[in-house]
């Protein structure tokens, strides 16, 4: 539970830093889905809502304000004929790659307090976490 309450304590801590040095909260919406797009290829919406997890509606809603912005784009799936698949354009790559490096620039605040080593493995747990963490 303290792990658990540490984690969203933290997660709301960085969002509140990263927007008020860089502008935008870092795991919302726009870097979220640009991140996991440009990480992962392009998916279907609901492929990405079930990897969160959030619901399809929640995910739909950023992906079409990205659209909007000509972040991403709709492009045909051959597993599938309705279901699009969303893909990350070249103005969201860049785009996330200027949200990247403002973040590292507001994570600069914080991580001279800690060693190579306590990030290593505070990192570590997270992920062994959200791993065993299904639902």
């Amino acid at each position: 539970m303290d792990l658990s309450v540490a984690v969203i304590e933290f997660y709301f801590r960085i969002e509140a830093i990263t927007e008020a040095l860089a502008g935008f909260a870092t795991a919302g919406g726009e870097w979220g889905t640009l991140r996991q797009l440009i990480k992962e290829g392009p998916q279907t919406v609901p492929d990405m809502a079930r990897s969160k997890p959030v619901s399809r509606q929640h995910c739909q809603t950023i992906v079409n304000v990205l659209e909007a912005q000509g972040l991403v784009e709709f492009i045909d799936n051959p597993k599938h004929k309705t279901s699009k698949l969303v893909r990350a354009t070249k103005r969201g790559r860049t785009r996330f790659d200027s949200m990247r490096k403002q973040f590292l620039a507001a994570a600069g605040a914080y991580a001279p307090a800690f060693t190579a080593a306590e990030i290593t493995t505070a990192t570590d747990v997270c992920r062994r976490a959200r791993e065993l963490i299904r639902v």
